[in-house]
């Protein structure tokens, strides 16, 4: 080999191991771990990084994640000690925001939502920490849809939340059965509240009226609140559309199997089948359809884990397949209507998940679907020129077109409504 040659690759070998090199040092000094700090901003930049709470975890974890020192972790601790901050109330997804200058640490803030957050300070006089609460603004819309396959898709598919697919299925659930009588091209519309951060979606609020529109019929309800302080949704008579019962204790399922006579799909013999099927996901919340008292909650043969309820006027109820039970399920206890009581399971003779469940009337099973409880207390006859001029006010309220709707607490009921505490969901 020429010896001008050799020199050359030499000096090319040299000269990528020099490259290697640097290029290897380079990325030890500009990568730093994900979660220990910023990579080499300016010493004068400033940086925000967040993180949140994982599963089981606190903030604790959080903070040694990010390489505080055990001194600056109680130095935290220590700060929020001093405000209202709730330790025992730290949940998976909460965030938690660390600012740097430079490579220093100046501050961490943690946040369970976006209207308050707790910030600690690390300054040259010391630790300093402020609760901060950022204002909530709250406009009136219309929601409204059209059915496309069923209630819940149609909703999701406009951008609202589970939570109000589950409050709308609440307030009609009376007068609809959004199981079996909702069809293609039923309409729907809402009268809400929601509320803004920062001109950013929060979460829903109060929800004053209601309409559904279909083959099962035309419904309204209606929310008022008496000078007494008794609330509750009314149809345009005044009527309550609250039951002694539920209609169903799930809130979205399928009705696999009638009450009647069926092929059994594990016995391959033709019976009478006592009950209904509700096909619902494993761990699905099943609610007890009225106040009672609770008989059994245990194992029962074909049934699985079981629950029974013995309600008033000689009614009882029954929940099998259950794949655990819920709290306060234990017999001899008092449940409420609506209280989840177990979750949808497969237990006992079942080919997958459902909840079996059963109505009897003086110790005879009777249908489920047909039973048609009475309805609660309608609004008072004294109240019933207020409960009509807050119905107009609704009725063209919903039928404004879909979007912000221009509202004025003016009527008694609303400055009723407004003079008590919000809470941080919406319901009833």
């Amino acid at each position: 080999m020429p010896v001008g040659f050799a020199r050359l690759a030499a000096a090319v070998l040299f000269g990528l191991v020099v490259v290697a090199v640097g290029v290897f040092v380079v990325r030890r000094i500009t990568v730093k771990h994900p979660v220990c700090g910023p990579d080499i901003p300016s010493p004068d930049s400033l940086y925000v990084a967040n993180d949140s709470l994982g599963k089981g975890e606190v903030l604790a974890g959080a903070l040694t994640r990010w390489c505080l020192t055990p001194d600056r972790i109680n130095d935290v601790y220590s700060s929020l000690a001093k405000t209202d901050f709730n330790f025992r109330n730290m949940a998976a997804g909460d965030r938690v925001t660390f600012r740097y200058r430079g490579l220093t640490l100046t501050g961490v803030a943690y946040s369970r939502d976006p209207v308050t957050s707790y910030a600690v300070r690390f300054e040259s006089a010391g630790t300093s920490v402020a609760k901060e609460t950022k204002q909530v603004d709250t406009v009136r819309v219309v929601v409204r849809g059209a059915i496309e396959g069923s209630l819940w898709n149609s909703m999701i598919d406009l951008g609202e939340t589970p939570a109000l697919v589950v409050n709308f299925a609440e307030i009609l659930g009376y007068e609809v059965d959004f199981l079996t009588e909702v069809n293609q091209g039923d309409s729907f519309e809402i009268l809400l509240d929601k509320y803004y951060v920062d001109s950013t979606f929060y979460r829903d609020g109060r929800v004053y009226a209601v309409h559904y529109k279909g083959q099962a019929g035309n419904y309204h309800g209606l929310y008022y609140r008496s000078p007494s302080g008794h609330s509750d949704f009314y149809n345009e008579k005044g009527q309550s559309l609250r039951k002694s019962l539920l209609r169903s204790p799930l809130t979205f399922a399928n009705v696999t199997s009638n009450f009647g006579r069926r092929f059994h799909p594990i016995s391959r013999v033709y019976r009478q089948h006592q009950g209904v099927d509700y096909g619902a996901p494993t761990g699905t919340p099943v609610s007890a359809i009225a106040d009672g008292t609770v008989q059994m909650a245990r194992r029962n043969g074909g049934y699985g884990n079981f629950v029974q309820i013995r309600h008033a006027g000689g009614l009882v109820s029954c929940y099998g397949h259950l794949s655990r039970y819920g709290a306060g399920a234990k017999a001899g206890r008092s449940v409420r209507q609506g209280q989840t009581i177990g979750y949808v399971g497969s237990t006992g003779y079942s080919t997958g998940p459902h909840l079996h469940f059963e109505v009897r009337q003086g110790g005879k099973p009777i249908n489920p679907l047909k039973v048609i409880p009475p309805r609660a207390e309608p609004v008072a006859k004294k109240n019933m020129p207020e409960f009509n001029a807050l119905k107009t006010t609704y009725l063209a309220d919903l039928a404004r077109p879909a979007g912000p709707v221009v509202a004025t607490p003016d009527s008694a009921n609303e400055k009723r409504e407004l003079a008590l505490p919000q809470s941080r969901t919406s319901g009833r």
